[in-house]
């Protein structure tokens, strides 16, 4: 279960794509196209003249009879079912959106009428992305998590217009433009679900008009796959980018990156030694300092990784003072070599340093604030600052159990940090434990949720989700306490049932021996069944007190 290093900056460099398309920039025309009665803004009207409340009850229902038919489709119930789809949007109701958005495409006519309908060939087939027109992505983000999303939410409905005027939908190059800009823009915000579902509709028609629109969408794509602990795939999409491009630096750079998340830290080194000279540069620049300084740092070349990863740092707070969050991944990435070569205090300044950045700009909700979080809490714990490192790591752990891109990996090592360096050392009392017991939920729903409970990494986290609930949930204490203990152990018994068929399996299948985590998880259950045993106990005689008690 190990974990790369999430370090690869975002986005993407895409300047070497824009000079290997062999295509002659041509200027995209000025909007011409008229909205139709049917994408009319709403503003408390329903999307034709009607208003809504007319035909949409409280509930939804229609509220007339009368059905206009055209062409077999009954337009009404498309209006209809129009205007409950976008009442589903401002309500936030996703069951009657998924729904609604089933029947209506369900409703739509034959493919064989699907050709009277947009442009019968490519609109502009030669059209080139212009970078002057990609503005959302190109925003730092840096104020604050409320104002971030409020700034989102307003492209996302410029965004929405656009396609509205558009006949075409992603086949005009307007909106599949628009299309990568937002997904960019998502990127940066960490919104990893609304990239991947645009990335997943945008896919064919960038690959449809190649260079340099199947390139963006290559490297982009790859971003987004690092940010979802999905390095593998990253590699490939990339690999792909250096087979359809010119060698250039900034792809060989992001090759290198990734090769580092991966842990093949000497094919990284050869590539960014390869970035390097295809840039034309004998001394290593800013980026290749810590590019490079990543890599030995990886590979335990303390001595000389340090040096480097300073020099960098100095050197970007000279150049570029205000950047907040690059200054603050870079003090992370000096807080690591610092933690690995023992200097735990000055690593504790080096990732409080970036923690304090992270928050300050993109906010606690940030997955990087929480990088940031996790190198400080074993930074404090090597230290011997046992309580403010199980502070942090509670922060850790919520910030991991509430993000788009959930993975098992850290979870299982945040609670191992929990279990192994703190409570089990006697550092920490077990009781302290309970703090997780909140963010443990938030997990597992989901984990579920993004269909992660389902294979043996899933059996594996919940084995010892389950024994952090165990460990604080002896039956012992008043009544109250007896209580929420006897809760956590339910919530732990679960956990328990849903690991152990996927431990089992597992093993069975080949794919890892898990045959030691299921012998533990039999244990953890006949240790359940001893303490339920004493609760019941202990509550039976509390009643029979209580009936004892004069009137």
């Amino acid at each position: 279960m190990a974990r790369g290093e999430p370090r690869l900056r975002e986005p993407l460099n895409l300047s070497g794509c824009f000079l290997c398309a062999a295509l002659v920039t041509l200027g995209l025309c000025h909007w011409e196209w008229r909205l139709t009665a049917f994408v009319r803004p709403l503003h408390g009207r329903f999307l034709s003249s009607r208003r809504f409340l007319r035909n949409v009850g409280m509930f939804g229902v229609p509220m007339d009879d009368a059905n206009k038919q055209q062409g077999g489709i009954d337009e009404d119930a498309v209006e209809v079912a129009g205007a409950s789809l976008a009442k589903s949007v401002l309500d936030g109701n996703t069951y009657q959106f998924e729904a609604l958005m089933s029947v209506m495409r369900s409703m739509m006519p034959s493919s064989a009428s699907k050709a009277t309908s947009g442009s019968r060939v490519l609109p502009e087939p030669f059209a080139v992305i212009q970078r002057h027109h990609l503005i959302w992505s190109e925003q730092d983000y840096m104020s604050g998590p409320q104002e971030n999303l409020q700034r989102l939410q307003s492209y996302e409905a410029e965004y929405a217009r656009r396609i509205a005027y558009s006949q075409d939908g992603f086949r005009d190059p307007k909106v599949l433009e628009g299309g990568l800009d937002l997904a960019v823009a998502y990127l940066k915000n960490y919104a990893c679900d609304k990239a991947d579902a645009l990335f997943a509709a945008i896919e064919p028609y960038c690959m449809e008009r190649g260079l340099p629109w199947d390139v963006k969408w290559l490297q982009d794509c790859a971003t987004l796959r690092c940010k979802q602990a999905r390095q593998k795939e990253a590699a490939v999409l990339l690999e792909e980018v250096a087979k359809r491009t010119p060698p250039h630096p900034a792809t060989l750079n992001n090759l290198g990156t990734v090769y580092n998340m991966l842990r093949e830290h000497d094919k990284a080194q050869e590539y960014f030694a390869a970035a390097m000279e295809v840039a034309g540069r004998d001394d290593p620049d800013k980026d290749d300092l810590w590019n490079i300084g990543i890599a030995k740092k990886n590979l335990g070349q303390y001595e000389e990784a340090l040096p480097m990863l300073l020099k960098a740092l100095e050197e970007w707070i000279r150049e570029e003072p205000e950047d907040d969050v690059t200054l603050a991944k870079l003090h992370d990435t000096v807080g690591s070599c610092y933690d690995l070569m023992g200097r735990a205090d000055e690593a504790v300044s080096q990732f409080s340093r970036a923690r304090t950045l992270f928050g300050r700009s993109i906010g606690a909700e940030s997955p990087l604030y929480g990088s940031a979080c996790e190198g400080l809490t074993k930074a404090l714990i090597h230290a011997g600052r046992y309580e403010e490192g199980f502070d942090r790591l509670e922060e850790t752990f919520l910030n991991n159990a509430e993000k788009d891109a959930i993975h098992p990996t850290p979870l299982f090592e945040l609670m191992g940090y929990a279990l192994q360096d703190l409570v089990n050392p006697g550092k920490l009392e077990a009781s302290e434990l309970v703090r997780l017991e909140v963010p443990i939920e938030i997990a597992v729903k989901n984990m579920m949720h993004r269909g992660l409970d389902q294979d043996g990494n899933a059996g594996v986290v919940f084995e010892r989700m389950a024994q952090v609930l165990l460990r604080c949930s002896m039956a012992e204490g008043n009544d109250a306490q007896q209580q929420a203990a006897a809760k956590r152990r339910e919530f732990a018994r679960y956990l328990l049932k849903r690991a152990s068929p996927l431990c089992e399996e597992c093993t069975k299948s080949g794919e890892a021996d898990l045959t030691y985590i299921s012998m533990t998880i039999n244990m953890e259950l006949q240790v359940l069944d001893t303490q339920d045993a004493l609760y019941r106990k202990a509550l039976g005689n509390s009643v029979a007190a209580a009936r004892a008690l004069p009137s």
